[in-house]
Order: structure tokens, then C-alpha cells, then sequence
């Protein structure tokens, strides 16, 4: 089924600098799926994946700020995995939801990961995460390198952002997604795609420039073992890209202690590169269908919350 054949309603939820752009997909009667993009993407990352979702449960993808149409923060403000989960906070306190589903790809799924240790099990009630797992670790001299950097290229001017014909949108690819052939990236492209002001027939990629620097999270090896002891008892399915290394030999300590811990835990290995959720939905819909209907079956789901004006 195409993404287009299943109904959505688009709306804003709004935050001190702005908005965060949401997309609620299906059902809305019941507290949804709340999904989660990764760095440099948008909601277009679950299109193709969403449609083969159960439809019992609704998904509600959201733009992460500086991404898709979501508002960027003020200039001189610099982007953390930090705060992208703080995004989903607000999100979840928008509705009043007393729990809440995550699913998230790439550093989206970092994002859940740290929500899901800053919150007990009795809140999050089910995680997946496609091809990365928790905060990165790095050794105390890689970390002080990447910020003195940061720091440096945080003072640079932004530069123009670069303007395209609609027949170069048309056949464009997607930089952070580079396995997606051009038909592939279509609905990331779309979510970023805004007129040029004062040139007639051109636009530009409104992803904000500063992501490419964004603050990281700095973390020691204990600090990230502490993080993940707090998820406990939470379904908790991981799924690694075969042609990635986004889950690595690093994130083998923090697999371990979820497994031991954890009786809900799910690992499994899809073919494929990065993006996979985009060029095979199938193979992951295979795994997390079953998943969602065995912890979040359709005779225990609850009411969705509403779509309010708020500025959280």
C-alpha cells in the first residue's frame, strides 16, 4: 500500500521557538505509536514502513526541530541529542498521555533510548529501534576534540543554502541517505523543500545547516551503563542493518545488559544498509508487526489525548 492511501492529519504542536511539525497517521481514537527520525531526515524516513503497520494503532511521526518543516532554534543555538529528547517531552505532555509507545531510527532511537532511562518502565510501555541503540561512547580526548570544534564551526557565518529547479528536486537524492536511489528519497526531499523567496522557480532544503554540528551527548562507558540499567521490563525490540555500523562492537556491553535484564528484549538482524526502513519496510514489518500486537494489542489500547494549542 502507498503511503498516500492511508490517512493522516497534519498539525502543529507549539514550543517557545516556534513549532514542531507532527503527521498523525490512522487511527486516532487511541493513543498512538510516537516515531522518532533520525539526524539530518525527517517524517518521510517512516513512509513506506507505516503502511504496513497494524492499523488498530495509529503512528504519529514528528520533525524533530531543525529538521523537515519544523521551526529551527533562534541563531547563535546549537542542536543535542539532549534536547531532541526533550522534544519528546513536550510532545507527550501536549497530550497528557500517562505512557507512551516509541519508535525511533538513527539517533532518533538514541533519543528513545535516553527517554526511556530518564522515565520508569510504568511510562514507556514499548521501544523499537532501528539501527542504533544508546548514546555513542568515545574516549574524554575524542569528545574534547569534537567540541572545540563544534565550538569553532558554531562561530562561522551560515552560508546560503543552495537553490534547485523543480526538475533537479524532481531527481534529487538524499545527502544523508546515500544507498536511497532518487525514487527512494522522494518523501525525505518533500518534507524539506521550501520556495525561494525572491527567486521565482527555485528552492531550497530548509534542513537547518547547524545539525551538521550538533552537541553531543558526553558520556563515559559507566555513565552510558548506568543509563541503560534504568530501562527494565520495557518491550524492547532492536533491529541492526547489516551494511551499518551504527550498532557496533561498542554497543555490545549495553545489548548484553538489556538482554540480562530485560525478559521483553528482541534483537534482530535486517539486510540491508542504514536506510533500510525506507528501501525494504517489508523486512522490518515482519519483526516489529507481531511485536506491537503481542504488547499493545488492540483490546487493551487507550485514549489517544488532543490536539490542543499549547506552548510547551
Amino acid at each position: 500500500m502507498a503511503s498516500t492511501e492511508l490517512e493522516f492529519v497534519d498539525f502543529d504542536i507549539g514550543v517557545p521557538w516556534g513549532r514542531l511539525a507532527c503527521r498523525w497517521y490512522g487511527n486516532r481514537r487511541v493513543r498512538p505509536l510516537l516515531a522518532i527520525h533520525g539526524w539530518m531526515d525527517n517524517m518521510g524516513s517512516f513512509s513506506s514502513l507505516i503502511p504496513l503497520l497494524p492499523k488498530q494503532l495509529g503512528v504519529l511521526c514528528i520533525e524533530l526541530p531543525g529538521h523537515g518543516r519544523s521551526s529551527h532554534y533562534p541563531a547563535g543555538m546549537q542542536y543535542s541529542v539532549y534536547e531532541w529528547t526533550m522534544a519528546i517531552r513536550r510532545v507527550v505532555r501536549h497530550f497528557q498521555w500517562l505512557k507512551v509507545s516509541l519508535m525511533g531510527h538513527s539517533f532518533g532511537a538514541i533519543a528513545c533510548n535516553l527517554y526511556a532511562s530518564f522515565y520508569p518502565h510504568e511510562h514507556v510501555d514499548l521501544l523499537i529501534a532501528i539501527d542504533l541503540l544508546t548514546i555513542p561512547y568515545k574516549t574524554s580526548d575524542a569528545y574534547i576534540k569534537y567540541m572545540a570544534n563544534s565550538v569553532e564551526r558554531m562561530l562561522q557565518p551560515q552560508k546560503q543554502p543552495k537553490l534547485y529547479s523543480h526538475e533537479q528536486l524532481q531527481n534529487a537524492r538524499w545527502g544523508p541517505a546515500p544507498t536511497l536511489n532518487k525514487c527512494q528519497a522522494q518523501p525525505l526531499v518533500a518534507r524539506s523543500v521550501v520556495a525561494a523567496p525572491e527567486e521565482p522557480h527555485k528552492y531550497y532544503i530548509s534542513r537547518d545547516a547547524r545539525l551538521a554540528h550538533f552537541s553531543l551527548f558526553p558520556s563515559g562507558a559507566g555513565l552510558v551503563k548506568e543509563l541503560n540499567k534504568r530501562i527494565s521490563n520495557i518491550p524492547y525490540m532492536v533491529i541492526k542493518c547489516s551494511d551499518s555500523n551504527f550498532i557496533s562492537e561498542g554497543s555490545i556491553p549495553a545489548l548484553e545488559l538489556l538482554r540480562k535484564q530485560n525478559p521483553h528484549f528482541e534483537y534482530h538482524l535486517a539486510q540491508g544498509p542504514h536506510h533500510v526502513l525506507i528501501s525494504d519496510p517489508k523486512q522490518l514489518a515482519a519483526w516489529i508487526v507481531p511485536f506491537i500486537n503481542k504488547h499493545r494489542p488492540a483490546h487493551k489500547l487507550t485514549d489517544a489525548g488532543h490536539i490542543a494549542q499549547s506552548k510547551l
